[in-house]
């Protein structure tokens, strides 16, 4: 573009003493005739741009006007170019790699040595992140009202907003904008958004508050937990909330305590540690944490119901076969009385001494963790030997002991007083 080409141009001025069109017209691929224009566009600009005929002539910016390059350090440059190689590393441009350039232009005397400094602020959404972020910097510079499709914990909606600001914060990037919905300033995360588009709407740029983005505003806590880590976690504690975080106990364990904010997020956190980690406190958070294993558990290890049905109609010629669930699986009963599980949709048979002359080749193993062996039957296609066998063990099952009546309340009525 003309004007980042001048700015090179003027980049260039300031860092060499004199210059000629020959020079600048190689260094820019363009014509003699292009620089002449640029130059003529730069002195209207009111740069003080001078230039001489002959031997030892060219193009130069007048003495007075020259930028002292002790203004920078050479370590300042360092970080200035630093900053804004990260930037290049989420942006498709190289917009800022050409800037690097045209500082770094004559300036070898001033820049010595290698830059230690290595920033690096792409994620594993960066093909679709620079295209977000260049769409967004177009809306912000040509005030164009940004449409989007944003997904919160809530639910998803679709967003109209003003674009502001672009924010990295917390390892993320953010734009900060009017929201038409709301009817107020919020801050979204581009990595939930999709369906980014340009609108054709343009808006006149409001009085704008700079969002508070501490870690006291943003984070307030609110909940105060307290668990008990294995040694193992130590290292994930410390890289995450720091090695002030927990205490290390006589056997290894770490006690660690924190503030929380989000509950939701709390116990996702927690549940990454899988069997490694034991909440202590709040009640309610541990509570929850069970009610969510639970219903894992149900999911991942309860039996499909229909084959829970195909079984109790293998065995319709045995009797009145019933069933019902029992912690997330089947207890399986023949006129009252239990003789097998279904777990994980497997049949699980109560060993008896009739059971192991019938089949005394059939698997012996535990339906769950913990518990006593059963048959494991398999075979439950075969309808006539799945009775023969189920009707020999229910035979020597004692029958279930008779349920004693319920005590009345005291001072419950009794029936006719």
């Amino acid at each position: 573009m003309k004007i980042d080409r001048q700015i090179g141009i003027l980049s260039v001025l300031l860092q060499k003493h004199v210059v000629t069109a020959p020079y600048l017209a190689e260094k820019f691929e363009v014509s003699r005739r292009t620089i002449n224009r640029d130059i003529e566009d730069l002195c209207k600009a009111g740069i003080p741009i001078e230039t001489k005929q002959g031997v030892n002539g060219g193009i130069s910016i007048m003495e007075q006007y020259k930028m002292d390059r002790t203004l920078f350090t050479n370590a300042e440059m360092q970080d200035i170019l630093a900053g804004l190689r990260s930037l290049d590393s989420v942006n498709g441009t190289n917009r800022y790699g050409k800037l690097m350039e045209k500082l770094l232009m004559g300036s070898s005397d001033f820049m010595v040595g290698d830059q230690s400094v290595l920033i690096d602020l792409s994620s594993w959404y960066k093909d679709s992140l620079s295209l977000k972020i260049e769409l967004i910097r177009k809306a912000i510079d040509d005030c164009r009202e940004l449409t989007f499709l944003y997904y919160a914990p809530k639910g998803e909606s679709e967003r109209r907003i003003e674009p502001y600001y672009l924010i990295f914060r917390w390892s993320s990037w953010y734009v900060w904008g009017w929201c038409e919905k709301r009817r107020d300033f919020r801050l979204f995360k581009l990595n939930r958004m999709d369906r980014l588009c340009l609108s054709e709407n343009t808006y006149v740029k409001r009085v704008v508050p700079m969002p508070d983005l501490s870690n006291e505003h943003i984070f307030p806590g609110g909940i105060r937990v307290k668990a008990l880590f294995d040694a193992g976690c130590k290292w994930r504690l410390v890289e995450e909330f720091g090695a002030d975080s927990f205490e290390e106990q006589e056997d290894g364990h770490l006690l660690f305590q924190a503030d929380y904010t989000d509950k939701e997020n709390l116990i996702t956190w927690l549940l990454t540690f899988r069997e490694r980690v034991k909440v202590l406190e709040p009640k309610h958070i541990r509570d929850e944490i069970v009610a969510i294993i639970r219903r894992m558990e149900e999911i991942y290890m309860a039996s499909n119901p229909d084959f829970v049905k195909y079984v109790a109609d293998q065995l319709s010629d045995a009797g009145t076969i019933t069933y019902r669930k029992m912690f997330g699986e089947y207890g399986m009963y023949l006129d009252g009385k239990i003789f097998a599980l279904i777990c994980n949709s497997q049949l699980f048979i109560k060993i008896t001494e009739a059971g192991k002359q019938l089949a005394p080749e059939l698997e012996m193993a535990p339906p769950y963790d913990g518990a006593k062996d059963y048959f494991l039957f398999e075979d439950v296609d075969n309808r006539e030997f799945l009775t023969e066998f189920v009707t020999a063990t229910w035979k020597e099952l004692p029958m279930p002991k008779p349920k004693k009546p319920k005590k009345k309340k005291e001072g419950e009525k009794k029936d006719g007083i």
